[in-house]
């Protein structure tokens, strides 16, 4: 009966094991396929306060590049930048850290947590990203512009040399100001007498 009881214990690790360790390739095999640039709409938005009235301003054009903490990790970091076609702001970027877990990809964006999300039921290629953020009815979509693994790999030690462009920020966010851009929002000092008062993702409910 003991014997029984061990045979089958070590039948359970062994399924365990089995899981666990096709978990973690896909997640590997996700994590480098996420690694690189993406571009196109990731449902970013922010509410303006002017004059007593409240503005929405939405983006539907953003870069985003993933880099991995270390080659082939499954967690690493990253950078957005939202463009804004009408609005006091051309643009805003965020510093974020992501990781893939058993298959869902976190996302943690430093002082702006109403960003923070996962993203499920996703789907990455070479070419396409596309998922739904926690409590999303409508999926966004990228496309990929650069791979991580394909940027200036040199032979010799296997380094990766990550582009280390200026335009990317470091800070929680920041923001070009428009001086303008909505028929009401006309006056070059526009974004001293008003404020963002909110800021989120339409994708997420």
């Amino acid at each position: 009966m003991k014997k029984l009881v061990t045979l089958k214990n070590l039948v359970l690790l062994l399924i365990m094991s089995m899981t666990m360790t096709s978990c973690m390739d896909e997640d590997t095999a996700g994590s480098m396929t996420l690694s690189g640039q993406w571009t196109g709409d990731f449902g970013m938005y922010y509410n303006y306060e002017y004059r007593g009235k409240i503005y929405t301003f939405n983006s539907y054009d953003t870069d985003i590049v993933f880099y991995p903490d270390y080659n082939y990790a499954t967690h690493g970091y990253g950078y957005e930048i939202d463009y804004y076609y009408e609005g006091p702001y051309n643009e805003m970027s965020f510093k974020f850290f992501w990781e893939i877990n058993r298959g869902v990809i976190y996302l943690d964006y430093p002082g702006n947590s109403e960003y923070n999300t996962k993203i499920f039921d996703y789907s990455l290629s070479g070419y396409y990203f596309t998922g739904y953020f926690s409590n999303g009815s409508e999926p966004f979509r990228l496309k990929k512009l650069t791979d991580f693994y394909d940027w200036n790999y040199y032979s010799g030690y296997g380094d990766y040399y990550y582009f280390d462009d200026p335009y990317w920020n470091w800070g929680s966010y920041w923001s070009k100001s428009r001086g303008g851009g909505n028929e009401e929002m006309t006056d070059s000092a526009v974004t001293n007498s008003g404020k963002i008062v909110g800021r989120g993702n339409r994708f997420i409910k």
